[in-house]
């Protein structure tokens, strides 16, 4: 996990932007998973979690996981409440090209 949290620090400040990252916040880094908080330019708030574990060959596989946590960006007052409130509300997160938003930047960070 330590390889993959220096990736995510050393990232460009192209590539956070091309990744509509620009802001991120790593909350959990234990060895076996990493877990970050990361704010797009407008202020939504999307999480990204991934899990190590061991290769029957050695080394390692990672799973990952991209979510957005609300219908409204976290720049709106009350945004947190209101999108507890609707959190069984499906709502889509278009991306570059046509992409969701979550395959795109996993695709992503899946090439580095």
């Amino acid at each position: 996990s330590s390889a993959f949290v220096r990736i995510l620090r050393d990232l460009p400040p192209d590539l956070r932007t091309e990744l509509l990252v620009p802001e991120f916040d790593i909350t959990r880094d234990d060895g076996r998973s990493v877990h970050v908080r990361t704010w797009t330019k407008n202020e939504w708030l999307d999480a990204l979690d991934v899990s190590f574990r061991d290769a029957p060959r050695g080394g390692c596989v990672a799973t990952a996981s991209f979510y957005a946590t609300g219908f409204l960006p976290t720049s709106i007052p009350l945004a947190p409440v209101v999108n507890t409130a609707f959190a069984w509300f499906p709502f889509a997160s278009p991306g570059p090209r046509g992409e969701m938003l979550q395959e795109f930047r996993l695709r992503v960070l899946k090439g580095l």
